[in-house]
This record gives structure tokens, sequence and C-alpha cells, in this order.
């Protein structure tokens, strides 16, 4: 099958939801690959996704997905993402959804990217609310990490509230990570001073998260004195798990012993949920090392929903290891939404090396959103081969 058909097979499968917030995030998916091959269809696409969100009933919800649609707007149609996302009924949402579309054109418009980035930047300025406005100057400085560090320090540098300033400052780093580590490096060190200012202990833990993600790439030893820095039990499990899982992707066995400190933290988490959010992420990460360990985790996990959540985890963690053990493993999982997320990500994983057979899996996915969501995936990776 080429990428059209895979597209074509995506689109009639729509019919079959009912809802029309995920016909409106299917077809949304749909179109960002489609405009590779049709732009025309792909805007008429779009179009029908915009009627289906005027039929949300949920506000909060009709916002949210309507965010999703003028993201897809962003490759398809600029001028059309744009005016959708000046027409925002707040500012701060405004700004959001402007940053995003620049940041999805970087790479293929970058002028156009960037005079939205300026328009983002005049709105965020402009904001009366200072809680809004430190949000938006977040995000305009995270998106100008795209274009100009030197811009982005500056927007930063406009931020009053710590919390925001540190967490954009993380996010400034994140993005340098993957090109310049020095400079990475220098600015995370910046948002570390500025957490430990932090008083919140929700603030604080959501930007020591985001800190441990930066440093598990560049510095090993502050990554793991900042997870300790975490003021939840829960948290500091989970930054193990991704201090381990940046040792596993350099090919380095120590991650192990993390994983079992962090499964000793997670034994002695007493809320219910919390601690089976633990575990989920501490057996997930120690698939990469040891598949039959991860799954005797598993068994720590109690609640039916949180173990398929788990599995599900698994099942994609090693399915570029083992296809035929993924399969088995998402078949262990229970609740038919889960196992079909499962099952997309397997197909996923292995369409680089056998379409064919991804197909097929695909095809027996049974929840409808999540067969177009894969659909979409190998119709990518189709498109990506023939332009290569």
């Amino acid at each position: 099958m080429d990428a059209k058909d895979l597209l074509e097979e995506a689109i009639k499968a729509v019919k079959d939801i009912a809802e029309p917030d995920w016909k409106a995030l299917a077809l949304s998916k749909i179109a960002q690959v489609m405009a590779q091959v049709d732009r025309k269809q792909a805007e008429a696409l779009l179009d029908d996704a915009l009627k289906f969100v005027r039929q949300i009933r949920d506000q909060s919800w009709q916002l949210s997905v309507l965010l999703t649609v003028i993201n897809a707007f962003a490759t398809v149609a600029p001028d059309q993402a744009y005016q959708l996302a000046i027409d925002l009924p707040s500012e701060t949402t405004q700004v959001l959804a402007l940053t995003d579309i620049a940041e999805r054109l970087v790479q293929t418009d970058k002028q156009t990217a960037l005079r939205f980035l300026q328009e983002a930047e005049r709105i965020a300025s402009k904001i009366s609310d200072e809680e809004g406005k430190a949000e938006a100057l977040g995000a305009v400085a995270e998106a100008w990490a795209l274009f100009d560090v030197d811009q982005a320090l500056k927007v930063a540098e406009r931020i009053r509230s710590v919390p925001e300033k540190a967490t954009a400052l993380a996010g400034i780093a994140r993005i340098l990570s993957d090109y310049d580590e020095a400079l990475a490096k220098s600015v995370a060190e910046e948002a570390v001073k500025l957490v430990r200012q932090v008083r919140d202990r929700e603030e604080k833990a959501m930007v020591v998260d985001e800190l441990v993600e930066v440093f598990s790439k560049l510095d090993e030893k502050q990554a793991m004195v900042l997870a300790d820095m975490s003021p939840f039990p829960e948290r500091k499990a989970v930054a193990l798990s991704v201090i381990a899982q940046s040792l596993a992707k350099k090919g380095e066995t120590r991650g192990r012993e993390l994983l079992h400190r962090a499964a000793e933290i997670a034994r002695q988490i007493r809320d219910p949920d919390k601690q089976a959010s633990a575990w989920r992420s501490v057996a997930t990460t120690m698939a990469l090392f040891d598949l039959e360990q991860a799954l005797k985790w598993v068994r720590e996990v109690h609640d039916p929903d949180w173990r398929d959540w788990t599995l599900g985890d698994i099942s994609a963690t090693i399915a570029d290891k083992s296809i035929n053990k993924a399969l088995e493993i998402a078949r262990q999982i229970n609740d038919p939404e889960e196992r079909s997320s499962a099952l997309a990500d397997i197909a996923i994983a292995l369409a680089h090396s056998d379409l064919e057979r991804a197909v097929l899996i695909v095809q027996k996915i049974p929840d409808t959103f999540y067969r177009i969501q894969a659909l979409c995936e190998l119709a990518q990776k189709v498109v990506s081969l023939v332009s290569q």
C-alpha cells in the first residue's frame, strides 16, 4: 500500500467514530500527513474537523481540540491557522497557539514561522494579567530558542514569576542540548539556581522534572542531585527512571542500579495512584535492561487500569527489539482502548522493517481512533522513505 491508500483507509474509518471531538482529532491527524500528498484534500479535511469542533459542548475540551486543529492547519494553510489563533478567546491562548504554529513551521517555512513568533511576542508583552503574561512569555522564550538563543534568553529574563522563568530556561536548555551542550548546561544551571528559590512544592517538582530530563543528557551527577531535590517520592522515582533511560540509550548498564533504588522508593509510597504511577515509569524503563524483572514489577501494580497502561508502555518499549514479545505482552492488556494504543505503537515500530506485517497489525486494532493514528504514522513513514 502507498501513503495515499493508507490515508484513504483512515478517512473511511472516521465514519465509524460517533463523537465529534474524536472525529475532529482523527481528521486533524490525517490532514497533517495528507498535506504532503494532496494539500487541497488536507485542507478540506481540516475544514470538516472545524465543523466537528463546533459541535463539542464542553468549552474547555472544545478549546483543547481546537488548538490541535489549528496546529494541523499550520502546515496546510498557515494563514488560516494564524487567523484561527488570533480569534481565540484569550491573549495567553493566542500566544500559545502562535508559538505552536511557529515551532511546527520552523523547518519548512522559517520566514512565516518567524513572523508568527514575533506577533506572539507582541501579544504576550501587552498582557496585563501577570500569571497569563508569565505563561505566554515562557512559551515565546522556548520558541525563540529554535531561531535565536540570545533573543530567547532576553524574553526569559522578562518573566517575573520565578517558577515560570525557571521552566522557560529549562525548556531553552532542552532545545540547546541537541546541538550546543556547553550552552545548554550553562542555561540549565541558571534554572537550577532559580528552582532553589521556589517554595511551592508542586511548582518546584514540575521544574525539577524538566531539569532532570535535561541534565540526564548533559551531566548525570547533576541530574542525580536534582532527582534528590524532588519534594515528592513518586516524582523522585520517575526522575531516577528518566536518568536510567538516558543511560540505556548510551549503552550503559548502571541504570539498573538506579531502577532498583527507584523500586524501593515506589514500595514506600502510600497513595495507591501515586505508587502505581511510579511503578509504571520504573517498570517500563527496566524493560530496556531486563524484561523479566520489568514484568515482575508490573505485578506490584494492583489497579487494573494502571496495570494495563504499564503493560502498554512496556510493549511499546520493547517493540524495536522483539515484535513477537511486544505482541504477546499487548495481548495481556484487558482494556480494548489501551490494547489498541499498544498495538499501534508496535505496528509503527515494525513499519521500517516490515511494512506489510505492520499494516496487518493495524487493520486488527479494535479502537477506531488508534487504528487511524497508526495508519497515519505508517503513511508518514512511506512518505519519508519516498522523499529520501
